[in-house]
């Protein structure tokens, strides 16, 4: 069954939308299924036109070359996974504290292998597209970081994050918790795998502690203060998922 985000991005069941739009969300599903089966660099156009079952000649009625095929599916994928970790926050009454949003947001993406891929840069998976210089993923690379930053701004401002530490030691010390949780179990040994892991729920809730405990302020947060953020966050938050969906409108021609 789709998800709310899902329907988002490619329609809902009751809207009518053209063969061309189906045909190209089936071409990028298909598209998305081989690179995590094969990686990038293995998997052709003519891998992808057989598993979408529609002529190789098709494809390129939707998409130039396999790079632009490739980068639409991350944008498509970065969009739903966005509308994902929205929807998580939103769903939870503390959902827009900081260490919150960062305990929904890595939820989202351990459950989708191409946006983990996206976060740790997996040459395996990800091949040549990750020395790319495509103008569509440098977009998006620079629309997250700006994001990020004012992300960050916002949080010192309402004071949902101290302000005693420089906001570049503040995204040095979160990105390297973040790695840490996003691959700390690829340094277990491996007859030891299901002695050390924890499930995911466990994993993210303490990660959520951890970055409460090292960037979370000292004092209570008032109920007032929550509010507001919710508010503003949820401005910030559409208009970056605004950017990246009127990119993928364009390049998908939704």
């Amino acid at each position: 069954m789709a998800s709310q985000s899902q329907k988002i991005v490619r329609g809902s069941q009751g809207e009518e939308r053209s063969k061309r739009q189906e045909r190209a969300h089936r071409i990028l599903d298909a598209a998305a299924e081989l690179v995590l089966r094969w990686g990038y660099k293995k998997t052709t156009i003519d891998d992808i036109a057989k598993q979408a079952k529609v002529a190789k000649g098709t494809i390129y009625l939707h998409w130039k070359n396999r790079e632009d095929l490739f980068m639409t599916l991350f944008l498509r994928e970065a969009l739903v996974a966005g509308y994902e970790m929205f929807e998580r926050m939103e769903n939870d009454p503390e959902g827009f504290l900081f260490h919150n949003q960062t305990k929904h947001s890595i939820y989202v993406v351990k459950k989708r292998p191409l946006i983990t891929a996206l976060y740790l840069g997996d040459g395996d998976i990800l091949g040549e597209l990750l020395h790319s210089d495509h103008p569509m993923l440098m977009q998006l690379i620079q629309s997250k970081a700006t994001a990020s930053d004012e992300l960050f701004e916002l949080m010192r401002s309402k004071g949902l994050i101290r302000t005693d530490m420089s906001i570049r030691t503040q995204r040095y010390a979160y990105t390297a918790i973040i790695m840490g949780f996003l691959t700390v179990e690829r340094y277990f040994p491996e007859n030891l795998q299901a002695q050390y892991s924890i499930s995911l729920e466990e994993s993210v809730d303490t990660l959520g502690r951890t970055i409460q405990g090292i960037l979370g302020p000292d004092e209570a947060i008032p109920l007032s203060a929550l509010q507001e953020i919710k508010i503003l966050f949820t401005q910030f938050y559409q208009q970056y998922l605004g950017v990246v969906k009127e990119q993928l409108q364009k390049e998908m021609d939704l």
